[in-house]
């Protein structure tokens, strides 16, 4: 598709120009200095702060002066996925954008398309000298993707913004009023080693081929969970084949679903045959069970170098079972909105530490005491093991506001357009909106945004004609609140 006469051209300009920065979460340091730069290259009025926020302010266009300020809003992170088989260093290596049919998408790895589309059209609103608009406050937040510390930490103190755009959503014609709150989860279970035993030789166990996606998104999706079918498969194991495990890791982020998995184990190489057959079952078993969500999913064994150090056996118990036990998925529907999931929790990430195996999780919920519940759940199991879970980036819900002139506003113009009517709906997924509700409660809030695909995953695909969808109706959507 020849972009260059779309209406959007600049935002796919700025997205690609962003796109050369590197910029997972806590690395942000590089996008906030190129927004600076570009701000004081237009004598736009800008400021950051110590965790890389950026906020530019434009001012009014003609006949605009007395309109309400508008703020539209998007994090500059984004999450760092790639296949195993990628020769990525996204601390370094800029993304390349992929032009495919009415798609953009990356080589192998996210795209980061959520959520820097939402930061090109800021990019691109500021860089325009036609379009009709208030008193703009252009807001990019950092490190959303890792517990929304960005916005947490964010001085909202000199912003006048009544009206609240936040363009992080990935459903063209869906407004969002409402979201889930959530909380980061490390939970830390000790372990201590023994000597493998000398007739002993390793193998690498990989669960891979899932599907993956948006903890909270795709989470009522039934996709696998990498970290937890690799537990269920030593489990399996465990019951006929004597071994040691030495090393167990799986999954990226915590907020997404993990699609690759990995333990090293030790047998006598006398039971290789039988372990292969087991491999060969539980493979079989899986792609029976996910049929439907994870068609490609597969099992494999494979020789590796000798590990002279294993867990004990108290330690794998505790380390598999929790796995196996700890609560993963869905915990509880809403019965307000039919299909919606009220709370959930993701096993994003399990790491093989020195004396720990670190589990990394993301709760999410609508309701307080939900997610309190499924805290204290893990305290309580936790506690019994001697093990600990330390919660982090606790952020709180968006509750839906029912006198909201902005999503009335959405509506009318999105119909005057397309000639057809949207779907408002709340999503269980954090946005940073809570937050800012709590730091500015006159705050009124709509989320939107283009169609992106499989996001937090390396099949992550933006489509060119919604972008170009969206950006109009956003400055249509500005011109209209004259």
């Amino acid at each position: 598709m020849d972009i260059s006469n779309l209406a959007s051209a600049k935002v796919f300009k700025y997205f690609e120009e962003i796109s050369k920065i590197p910029r997972g979460s806590f690395n942000e340091q590089g996008i906030s200095e190129y927004l600076m730069k570009f701000a004081k290259e237009r004598n736009l009025e800008v400021r950051t702060d110590d965790t890389y926020n950026v906020i530019i302010k434009k001012k009014a266009t003609k006949g605009y002066e007395n309109s309400p300020v508008v703020a539209i809003q998007g994090h500059t992170d984004m999450v760092c996925e790639k296949n195993k088989d990628v020769n990525h260093d996204f601390l370094r290596d800029p993304i390349k954008v992929i032009y495919d049919g009415d798609f953009i998408k990356a080589d192998r790895t996210t795209l980061g398309a959520d959520n820097g589309i939402a930061v090109a059209m800021g990019l691109a609103i500021l860089d325009s000298e036609d379009l009709n608009h208030p008193d703009l406050e252009i807001v990019f937040t950092s490190c959303e993707e890792a517990g929304m510390e960005g916005v947490s930490a964010l001085d909202t103190s000199d912003l006048k913004a009544e009206i609240f755009l936040n363009i992080d959503s990935e459903d063209e014609g869906i407004f969002t009023v409402g979201c889930a709150g959530g909380v980061k989860c490390d939970i830390e279970i000790p372990i201590e080693y023994e000597n493998t035993k000398a007739e002993y030789e390793s193998f690498a166990l990989s669960v891979y081929g899932l599907m993956g996606g948006h903890s909270g998104i795709d989470v009522c999706k039934e996709r696998g969970n990498s970290n937890r079918l690799l537990a269920r498969a030593l489990n399996n194991i465990a019951k006929d084949i004597d071994f040691s495990l030495n090393h167990i890791e799986g999954g990226a982020k915590d907020n997404a679903i993990p699609r690759e998995a990995e333990a090293i184990i030790s047998i006598n190489p006398q039971y290789f045959s039988k372990l292969e057959e087991k491999v060969k079952k539980i493979e079989s078993i899986y792609k029976a069970e996910y049929k439907n969500s994870d068609e490609n999913v597969g099992f494999k064994v494979e020789k590796t170098e000798k590990r002279e150090k294993s867990f004990t056996k108290c330690s794998y118990e505790k380390v598999v079972t929790s796995l196996m036990i700890l609560p993963n998925g869905v915990q509880s529907m809403s019965t307000d909105i039919q299909g919606l999931a009220e709370s959930s929790i993701n096993l994003g990430v399990v790491i093989t530490n020195d004396d720990k195996v670190e589990i990394i999780a993301s709760i999410r919920s609508a309701v307080l005491s939900r997610k309190e519940l499924i805290m204290e759940k893990l305290e309580v199991y936790l506690n019994s093991i001697n093990s600990k879970v330390t919660f982090k980036g606790d952020y709180p819900a968006w509750e839906y506001n029912k006198n909201s002139k902005a999503r009335e506003k959405c509506i009318n113009v999105y119909k005057k357009l397309y000639n057809k009517e949207p779907k408002v709906e709340i999503i269980h997924a954090g946005l940073e909106c809570g937050i800012f509700i709590e730091k500015m409660p006159h705050l009124d809030i709509v989320s939107f945004g283009p169609n992106l695909y499989d996001i937090h995953t390396p099949d992550e695909r933006a489509s060119i004609s919604s972008i170009d969808r969206t950006w109009t109706f956003l400055i249509t959507l500005l011109e209209d609140f004259k």
